[in-house]
């Protein structure tokens, strides 16, 4: 029951008359204490939530179809139970959790590695959303309290995109607006600002 309250809570568009419909939710608890526990889930119609900590403010998500598709794939395998791949030399990355909620039923398996495909790309992408969010939480402090730091985030942004580490910008286009329209900042961090922002389109499911 803690699990589906977790995912009602992030996920913003599965509570409804109903309860809950479907969802997948990724957790991750790295080795290191000093860096950030996170949680993230985006239901069947591309809404979400991504949660800081254990008592973090959930930030709305809005999730493009491709997306869904491949955080779904993984639910037979999260039903499964057998996520994780138990080999000797595998270093310790950190407590992964995906779990899979459909309607009342709720299923999740624990890993540290995984050489299910379908797992891989799920936690994938969602490790490339959080990216996002989190290098959106820096660009909007560098904009306050650092506008000279914008320059070489936003080039790692762009670096981040395009490897493919860094997907479903329309969540930080807010930031991304902010900059391109503030002038007095460089012509050059407002027109990186923008190119991103072409590619950040609305892509809820619907």
């Amino acid at each position: 029951m803690r699990a589906l309250v977790l995912a009602v809570g992030l996920t913003v568009a599965a509570a409804g008359p109903g309860g809950l419909r479907q969802a997948v939710e990724y957790r991750f608890e790295p080795v290191d204490k000093a860096a950030k526990v996170y949680t993230i889930s985006v239901d069947e119609n591309g809404e979400g939530g991504y949660r800081e900590g254990v008592d973090g403010v959930v930030q709305p998500l809005h999730v493009s179809a491709a997306t869904v598709k491949t955080a779904f794939a993984a639910r037979q395998t999260i039903e499964s139970g057998q996520c994780e791949t138990h080999l000797k030399g595998i270093a310790q990355t950190g407590k992964k959790m995906l779990r899979s909620f459909d309607n009342d039923q709720v299923s999740e398996c624990a890993f540290n590695y995984s050489d299910d495909a379908k797992v891989r790309d799920a936690t994938d992408a969602f490790m490339a959303m959080v990216e996002t969010l989190q290098m959106g939480e820096q660009l909007a402090h560098e904009r306050r309290f650092d506008r000279l730091g914008l320059d070489a985030t936003l080039d790692s942004l762009m670096d981040e995109v395009k490897a493919g580490r860094a997907i479903e910008l329309q969540n930080i286009a807010p930031v991304l607006q902010g900059i391109v329209g503030d002038e007095r900042l460089m012509e050059r961090v407002r027109s990186k600002a923008a190119h991103l922002l072409e590619g950040a389109t609305p892509a809820a499911v619907r």
